[in-house]
């Protein structure tokens, strides 16, 4: 499943440049969600977290490290602060727009219905030596 979300990037002088981004959920990695952001042409970035951060991140402040959600005070809008080894941003989307794709992950798959036994089974062995 994926959203289209409309978000923008704060600039160091406060300005907001509209970044366009796709918002995924996969079933088959129950506990994630991702943002696919479009750079130059052809190329993209995707972000990867857990669907619980998301959720939290909405009504409060949520995450360290990598990627923070905070809410603002006009309850509208949601910053996000993204932190990579070439640098941070800081975007700012629509919180309605956030929580619809919220609503639509938990259509897929409800939350607390996350079973992730089968893919641990499957993972497991790539990564530990069975020999």
């Amino acid at each position: 499943m994926t959203a289209q979300i409309q978000v923008g990037l704060i600039t160091a002088e406060g300005d907001g440049v509209a970044v366009h981004s796709a918002w995924v959920y996969d079933t088959r990695d129950p506990l994630a969600v991702g943002i696919d952001f479009r750079l130059s042409v052809g190329t993209c970035q995707r972000w990867v977290f857990a669907r619980a951060l998301l959720a939290e991140g909405l009504d409060s402040p949520a995450g360290e490290g990598d990627v923070v959600f905070a809410p603002e005070a006009d309850g509208v809008h949601v910053l996000m602060l993204l932190c990579g080894v070439d640098g941070a941003a800081v975007l700012r989307t629509r919180t309605g727009d956030l929580r619809g794709f919220l609503r639509s992950t938990y259509a897929c798959l409800p939350q607390g219905a996350e079973r992730c036994g089968d893919a641990l089974d499957r993972w497991l062995p790539t990564v530990l030596d069975t020999a």
